[in-house]
């Protein structure tokens, strides 16, 4: 065995499973992160690994080691919880550097490595005060300090950011990954905030209810999601869903939307054989649909649609509207709001709820879900790969 992870992990308690069968294995210096909402074992797969939790079956692994039976503390685990377990009877300088102490680092070495990452965290003015003296923010830079000091085999983060402000999160998260590729430490970063995960991920694990729905780069989440579960949990803002049929037409494909056609403009891909006549899931990102003007794309096919949120980020109106059409029913819109699209609307546009708004849209760039399984059966990057 090599890398660091688990293989066939399951994790029961009061006769509720935490983790199914979970297998993940991070490279030698990778940063592995674990994405997924509350509940679906992110926070139980990292105590598995720190050895917080005991497995009932499969095996835990540490730079090669099978560290399954071993308590934490001969793991050589630095982890990094939601809420920082500080020593309160510590000042921050000795809460930075007691894991030192307890490893026998020399004195002067401990010494630079605290100051170095207190400066680095801008911790300097509160080296001299104890953990009930500071903001919740605080005291999780102490904590996050306080890993990032040593050099252990593995960092564990989990949601590190979780008490910081939005400026804050933004500079202590490239902070922390600078740290650990320079010291080149695998780490595993567990969070629900994609924006977040995606922007500091080599890989990203998507967890649902203890079970790995996806592995792969950010990219490969993003654009080649493998069901409707992935598609709207990777992306801001969340892919817009249509429920279609997919159909022929002088030996070209298209998918019926209502009374619309959306023509595909090629015949039917391989992958797509099976669901002719029948029905599928589209997922169109907001940067495949645009308010329809004189000058659209004639390519592109108007939906009529009714605004029921608008959202101003200053560059533009992200414009979530809702689009006639029966509901997606299939596994994994659960935390969809309907039949919608996500579209950018300019930032001075006059939108407002309940306006009714005209929408263009490219079938090419539909990703395509089955509507039973939620299962991705076609990508617009598939294009000449069938």
């Amino acid at each position: 065995m090599t890398g660091t992870g688990v293989t066939d992990v399951s994790v029961v308690r009061a006769g509720t499973t935490l983790l199914r069968h979970v297998t993940l294995q991070a490279a030698e210096g990778e940063l592995l992160v674990v994405l997924g909402a509350s509940g679906s074992g992110k926070s139980t797969l990292l105590r598995v690994l720190a050895g917080l939790d005991a497995v009932d079956a499969g095996a835990v692994v540490i730079k090669g080691r099978d560290v399954t039976h071993l308590p934490p503390g001969q793991r050589r685990v630095s982890m990094v919880f939601e809420e920082s377990a500080l020593i309160p009877f510590l000042d921050v300088s000795r809460n930075l550097g007691w894991g030192l102490k307890v490893q026998r680092v020399p004195e002067a070495e401990a010494r630079e490595r605290v100051t170095g990452r207190a400066r680095q965290l801008r911790l300097g003015r509160l080296l001299p005060r104890r953990p009930g003296e500071l903001s919740g923010g605080e005291r999780s830079l102490v904590g996050i300090g306080h890993a990032l000091v040593s050099v252990p085999d593995v960092f564990l983060f989990d949601e590190p950011l979780g008490d910081l402000d939005a400026v804050q999160r933004t500079e202590v998260r490239r902070q922390i990954v600078d740290a650990v590729r320079k010291l080149g430490v695998t780490t595993f970063y567990v969070t629900h905030d994609q924006a977040e995960g995606l922007a500091v991920a080599d890989r990203v694990a998507l967890l649902h209810r203890g079970e790995v729905v996806q592995v792969g780069r950010p990219r490969d989440l993003y654009d080649r999601p493998a069901n409707l579960l992935v598609a709207g949990f990777i992306g801001a803002p969340s892919i817009g869903l249509l429920p279609a049929r997919l159909v022929v037409s002088g030996g070209m494909a298209g998918f019926r939307v209502g009374t619309r056609t959306l023509p595909l403009w090629r015949p039917v891909p391989d992958p797509l054989l099976d669901s002719v006549d029948g029905d599928v899931v589209l997922g169109l990102r907001a940067d495949d649909v645009s308010p329809a003007t004189p000058d659209s794309d004639p390519d592109r096919v108007v939906l009529d649609a009714t605004v029921l949120h608008v959202e101003y980020t200053g560059r533009q109106n992200v414009v979530t509207a809702a689009v006639a059409a029966p509901p997606v029913t299939a596994p994994g819109v659960e935390a969809f709001e309907g039949t919608t699209l996500s579209v950018p609307f300019p930032p001075r546009a006059v939108v407002r709820p309940g306006d009714a708004v005209r929408i263009a849209v490219d079938a090419t760039r539909a990703h395509v879900f089955d509507a039973v399984s939620g299962r991705a059966l076609w990508h617009p990057d598939d294009v000449g790969a069938d």
